[in-house]
């Protein structure tokens, strides 16, 4: 009760700059685990992904976040889809982010019972379970339009102004198209959601969100928001985290230059990209959480035929997870990652397609080699993230030294205690002196692969990393 009204003081207040609305405790410890219905199980619906929960348990995962699974519009307009539909070759109006109703389970997925079987097992297991909000744009049918005449936002000519992705903008000056969705946050909290991820939330007016806050946390005053989105004024007065965008595209695209999209940053060193990474956390208030993630329901359907374990063996997504969940953030795992799943995942396809099947994780991988080693590695790492101050509460210091030869380093600091972390991104042997560090040969790592010290220089073989004190 006493966060709740602290919460509340603080939200009506609009908090002063630099400062974060409290956070509940147990975020800062966490692995996220987001789920796509669609491709992670080849049933595709809750009942099956319930069934996955112990296995999603066990590799250390303390929350799951789930991919929009509400009613999907149907409509057969194809000037409404996104490129993205268009070019997903699967002919269908059904697309997660393209809503037709904020309350009600698409069919595809299950009905209100199966949703609130899978909270009850998720919290019986001891994770919580967040939802996708996607409240900028919705279908072209959304209820809401039969609901509210000023439901979409319009041009000066009276058309309904629409998105890049051309989904109509939500009219936010209408009161009670607010109360509609703070009311459906209210509906999914009620069937055990603890918390929401945000979509595109920094395009949503940031009033908005501290009225929903302060409704929701009445409910629950442990409530989490997550923001897909940068901005500090989001993070200062209404959400508990926000996206790491320039880190985790950095690490990803430095791994796999050729991704589509990402030909401008193919020839960038880190030493070029690290930069950029440094002023923007620099910016956000102190302590803030981002989501760090090496794969998402994006970068999962747009690069899939070169998603990170496709193109490489499995060392090489180890490394970038080492760095992912040893930095100071909130990590997230994409599902199948934990098994190094590379098959070529879309969330665009729909159950009912006869191609669907063969875009869903492949489980075999959990028994197989690669899928063993990354499963250990990633139940190590949350462990350490989990249990450790250093890492979950820990100060950060970059270490620049090996960058231009394609190695990340940091130091995490905690109670007089200091852990060097460092991962090679590349095929090839690495050796840099880190500016500031002394390693003790004898000292036992965390966790090493491929690492050895030279005198004052840090040796790392194709894709070696090692977390040590010193």
């Amino acid at each position: 009760m006493k966060r709740l009204l602290l919460a509340a003081v603080l939200a009506a207040a609009f908090l002063a700059p630099g400062a974060m609305r409290p956070t509940p405790d147990y975020l800062k410890k966490a692995t996220v685990y987001q789920v796509v219905l669609r491709n992670f199980t080849r049933d595709g619906n809750f009942r099956a992904a319930t069934e996955m929960l112990e296995h999603v348990r066990s590799a250390g995962v303390d929350v799951v976040y789930l991919a929009p699974f509400v009613e999907m519009d149907c409509d057969m307009d194809e000037s409404g889809w996104s490129i993205r539909q268009h070019k997903s070759g699967y002919g269908s109006p059904k697309n997660s982010y393209r809503i037709s109703n904020y309350d009600k389970i698409d069919p595809e997925y299950g009905q209100d019972a199966d949703f609130k079987a899978f909270n009850d097992k998720a919290h019986a297991l001891g994770m919580k379970v967040y939802m996708d909000l996607v409240y900028l744009h919705c279908g072209p049918n959304n209820v809401l339009k039969d609901l509210f005449p000023d439901a979409f936002q319009k041009n000066p000519d009276g058309s309904v102004r629409t998105t890049y992705w051309h989904f109509p903008y939500v009219n936010f000056e209408s009161k009670q198209v607010r109360k509609y969705l703070i009311d459906s946050m209210l509906h999914w909290m009620r069937l055990g959601c603890d918390g929401f991820r945000c979509d595109v939330g920094d395009q949503v007016p940031i009033d908005f969100w501290v009225e929903a806050v302060t409704a929701c946390q009445k409910v629950n005053p442990d409530l989490v928001m997550i923001n897909e989105g940068t901005k500090a004024e989001w993070l200062e007065k209404a959400f508990d985290a926000c996206y790491a965008w320039p880190w985790s595209f950095s690490i990803r695209n430095f791994l796999t230059p050729a991704l589509p999209g990402q030909k401008s940053a193919k020839h960038k060193t880190l030493d070029q990209k690290m930069p950029g990474v440094r002023d923007y956390e620099a910016k956000l208030p102190k302590g803030a959480l981002m989501f760090c993630f090496m794969d998402n329901h994006d970068t999962a359907t747009d690069d899939w035929n070169d998603r990170f374990d496709r193109v490489h063996p499995v060392e090489a997504g180890n490394a970038a997870f080492v760095l992912t969940f040893l930095r100071r953030g909130l990590p997230l795992v994409f599902n199948g990652n934990e098994i190094a799943d590379n098959s070529r995942n879309s969330f665009f396809a729909p159950v009912e397609h006869p191609a669907r099947a063969a875009k869903t994780v492949d489980w075999a991988r959990a028994v197989q080699p690669a899928g063993q080693k990354r499963l250990a590695l990633i139940r190590r790492l949350a462990q350490l993230h989990h249990d450790d101050p250093v890492f979950y509460d820990g100060e950060m210091d970059w270490i620049t030294a090996g960058e231009a030869k394609g190695a990340i380093a940091f130091v995490r600091r905690h109670g007089g205690r200091r852990v060097f972390v460092t991962a090679n991104l590349t095929d090839k042997d690495v050796a840099f002196a880190p500016e500031g560090v002394k390693l003790d040969a004898a000292k036992q790592p965390l966790l090493a692969e491929n690492f050895k010290l030279d005198g004052a220089s840090v040796s790392l073989g194709p894709w070696g990393y090692v977390a040590i004190e010193f």
